[in-house]
């Protein structure tokens, strides 16, 4: 089975990434990930690596799992609803109350930077902006 879950993007269009290791914010253009080429991120704080879909936050997974358990749960309740014909098996379980996902917005928090390295943009908190950024891309300090 699969789902579809829409993360939205800010009003520049840039949607919200968390590192996997340290858990920093950072957001880059919704193009910029989807390319083909973006197989890897560095993370703009720490400059640790790792592969795209590391960097959902939290939330968004919070929210895929909703959809999916929420799914399970109803097939498995279909399944057994009836009984097993033959097998003397019955169920009396309830119908499953289906959990509302976490509702997705995304923040405008985030100064805007410019990446001569790629010639990108992105965004980073304020604090980040003032420090070392690491290319989200190739990695450069």
């Amino acid at each position: 089975m699969d789902f579809e879950i829409s993360i939205p993007t800010d009003s520049e269009g840039y949607f919200s990434l968390q590192c996997p290791h340290c858990k920093e914010r950072f957001k880059i253009t919704a193009e910029d990930f989807e390319d083909d080429d973006t197989i890897e991120l560095f993370c703009p704080s720490c400059g640790l690596i790792a592969e795209c879909s590391d960097f959902y936050p939290e939330e968004v997974i919070e929210h895929a799992q909703t959809i999916a358990r929420n799914y399970m749960e109803q097939e498995i309740y279909n399944v057994f609803k009836n009984g097993t014909k033959g097998s003397g098996l019955t169920f009396e379980g309830k119908k499953p109350k289906e959990e509302k996902p976490k509702f997705l917005i995304e923040d405008e928090d985030l100064e805007e930077i410019e990446l001569d390295c790629c010639d990108k943009t992105i965004k980073v908190k304020m604090n980040q902006k003032i420090a070392n950024v690491y290319c989200p891309f190739c990695g450069v300090n």
